[in-house]
């Protein structure tokens, strides 16, 4: 009897050991990696996620037929009470000769948006929008996506965009130089749209939670931090006249959409976004992201094959600390993913870059690198963009020509800062916003 008693001896010493056993410390403070209990919390939520899946329900009209999930999302959200409630539309497209556009639509209360646009012809140059880095516009109108002659409006659900421009915009390499510019393209789905909610790997998420300090207090922190994003590939169509010269647009592109009853930048440290597009007509979506109270490294991705499949990526080796923690984001680099069943090996080279600041106090700074790309022997061409929390502040003058109600709405959406804010105080205090004289 004694003898059968041995193996549950022994694992209840093992369940004691790993009870009183210290995760290791986060790397440069920010980013947890496997502790002593992973593989335990790997497998509860692995149970966790599959019993959510089956106990989903599909979504039905009126008359109980089945109705697309994201068909809902596919307008202007009824934004919530919090003041830094958010519903974010996002377009990038380019070609393998390099040309791009790049427009977004972060919309907040009282038709406010952060709305970063660039238009990247060959021989020309980067055209961008005479406020950047700067995003705040003003005058949202409440009936299409952005402010200030942007434009992004849905026409079918999950199907077509209008994607338009109507204004002037600086070149990046003489910002004296201006032009008149009016963009017009329709946007067309080439794949069904990736949910991250449902269609992110199990095993991907399983090792983001598990990898994390658990308590009751995290648990509420990850609800709260959570955001609707779904993401869809298509092409770009259609022309942007420079003043009096035309130049037709037939673009490979990814759209996305994020919407949630909070987005505060001040919590988000780091990510990397790539959106590639290959010659031989497929198209990947690969993210790393840090946010140290809650994620500290979320992956996810997929890739979209020319036969209309859809394969969520399974793993990435890209580890955000090894690249670019100081600031700068790397020019030359390579990680691996794999998705479907194979491996792909992907080198990234940046051959331009633009930023920008999102936020009304700035907290973020999004470098947009063009970039190169090669996959598994196949070329492409696409967008790095790199996220890094800014602490600087929006500057002064740039307040200048803000409507005068502006300063009191920051002041009081800033009023309440985050426990796990990570704004250095003493570089960027909350101030009064009050506008400079002129």
């Amino acid at each position: 009897m004694i003898w059968g008693l041995l193996p549950l001896a022994g694992l209840a010493a093992v369940l004691v050991a790993l009870a009183r056993a210290k995760d290791p410390p986060p790397v440069f403070g920010r980013y947890r990696v496997r502790g002593p209990r992973f593989w335990i919390k790997y497998v509860f939520m692995r149970v966790v996620l599959w019993i959510r899946k089956r106990a989903a329900r599909p979504v039905l009209d009126a008359e109980g037929r089945p109705v697309h999930p994201l068909v809902d999302k596919e307008r202007l959200q009824v934004l919530g009470e919090h003041p830094l409630a958010f519903d974010a539309i996002f377009f990038m497209a380019c070609d393998l000769e390099g040309a791009y556009v790049i427009a977004g639509s972060e919309r907040r209360h009282h038709g406010v948006v952060n709305s970063p646009i660039y238009i990247r012809i060959p021989g020309l140059g980067l055209l961008m929008h005479t406020k950047l880095p700067d995003t705040c516009l003003f005058g949202a109108d409440g009936v299409v996506y952005g402010a200030e002659g942007i434009r992004l409006q849905p026409v079918e659900p999950l199907k077509t965009w209008c994607v338009e421009f109507d204004g002037v915009m600086k070149l990046q390499e003489d910002p004296s130089k201006q032009f008149n510019v009016k963009l017009r393209g329709v946007w067309t789905a080439g794949w069904p749209a990736f949910n991250y909610d449902t269609d992110t790997n199990p095993h991907t998420m399983a090792k983001t939670v598990a990898v994390e300090e658990w308590s009751r207090d995290y648990f509420n922190r990850l609800k709260s931090a959570h955001q609707s994003h779904y993401e869809q590939m298509g092409h770009l169509r259609g022309s942007v006249q420079v003043d009096d010269v035309v130049h037709p647009l037939d673009l490979m592109s990814i759209r996305d959409h994020s919407t949630g009853p909070v987005r505060d930048f001040d919590l988000l440290y780091r990510y990397a976004f790539y959106m590639m597009f290959f010659e031989d007509g497929s198209m990947s979506s690969i993210i790393v992201v840090n946010q140290p109270c809650s994620v500290s490294r979320f992956e996810s991705g997929y890739i979209c094959l020319p036969g209309g499949e859809v394969h969520s990526m399974e793993w990435c080796d890209l580890e955000l600390w090894q690249h670019g923690e100081d600031g700068e984001p790397p020019v030359d680099h390579a990680f691996r993913f794999k998705a479907g069943g194979t491996e792909y090996h992907v080198k990234a080279k940046g051959d331009g870059m633009a930023y920008h600041y999102v936020g009304w106090q700035w907290e973020a700074k999004i470098m947009e690198m063009f970039s190169s790309y090669e996959m598994n022997g196949v070329r492409g061409r696409g967008l790095s963009e790199f996220h890094y929390h800014n602490s600087s502040g929006r500057p002064a003058e740039r307040a200048v020509n803000d409507p005068d109600w502006f300063a009191g709405v920051v002041k009081e959406a800033y009023a309440k800062p985050s426990p796990y804010s990570l704004r250095d105080f003493h570089r960027r205090p909350y101030h009064d916003w009050s506008k400079p004289a002129n």
